[in-house]
């Protein structure tokens, strides 16, 4: 379904996509997350669908499927699922929320609410998720995978943060009123550092056989969370198993 045509609502003076799909991934966002959680995902979204719209009229930005890029903006931390049903001991967090949200839109599929999505879209949520926190490559991907982190990204630094430099102070606020940040920094450390207690190992590089036999997600997986774990984590350690420690070493 071309998202010119799908139904929309206004949403802290923003126009989204209002498709069944779409509001039942924000219960299920809802139901996974916490209060600071589902506040920024949904932030998340509305900056990007702000962006998007500003860009398309200054014929700066490709088309997207505008509902694809709503559910990997609004599904895009189910790696930090407050349930712990969704949250793996082996996994960096964002191949957990991108891995659930496949799963969850192929139950969709299955129950009719989802039955025009294709393997195509399911890859571009899942690409979106997967690298929302990596924009170097976000950056380079499908329009709907770096549209996701341009709105994630303006989220965490305000507006004109972003390369797109769209959003508004006016419009920021606004949508800050309707989502209440909640201390996004704090709880985030929280998150990171729970992370870097509970499987450290997913945040930074992996022995690379055992990556290749077990654990394709954390190839090479120095991340943020390492400077976390580093700065706020008695104990936390990374053992020679950072990349450049799987680089330096390759056997000659």
């Amino acid at each position: 379904m071309a998202s010119s045509i799908l139904p929309t609502k206004v949403i802290a003076g923003v126009t989204v996509v209002d498709t069944p799909l779409v509001r039942a991934a924000q219960e299920y966002a809802r139901a996974h997350g916490d209060d600071m959680t589902f506040n920024h995902v949904m932030r998340s979204w509305l900056f990007g669908v702000i962006i998007y719209h500003k860009l398309r009229a200054k014929d700066a930005f490709p088309s997207v499927d505008l509902e694809v890029h709503a559910l990997s903006a609004i599904l895009h931390d189910l790696g930090w699922d407050t349930t712990g049903e969704l949250i793996s001991n082996d996994k960096r967090f964002e191949v957990d929320g991108a891995i659930a949200a496949k799963n969850w839109i192929k139950e969709r599929q299955e129950n009719g609410m989802a039955k025009d999505w294709d393997e195509h879209k399911l890859q571009l949520v899942w690409d979106a998720i997967a690298l929302h926190t990596t924009p170097s490559i976000a950056a380079y991907k499908q329009a709907e995978v770096s549209l996701c982190g341009l709105g994630i990204v303006t989220d965490f630094q305000g507006p004109y943060s972003d390369p797109t430099q769209m959003t508004t102070w006016d419009e920021f606020n606004a949508v800050k009123a309707e989502f209440p940040r909640l201390d996004l920094a704090g709880g985030i450390r929280k998150m990171m550092c729970g992370f870097c207690k509970t499987k450290p190992q997913t945040t930074y590089g992996s022995n690379l056989f055992a990556v290749l036999l077990e654990d394709l997600a954390n190839l090479g997986a120095d991340t943020f969370m390492m400077a976390f774990g580093r700065k706020h984590v008695e104990g936390y350690k990374t053992d020679g198993n950072l990349s450049i420690d799987i680089m330096d070493n390759c056997i000659e």
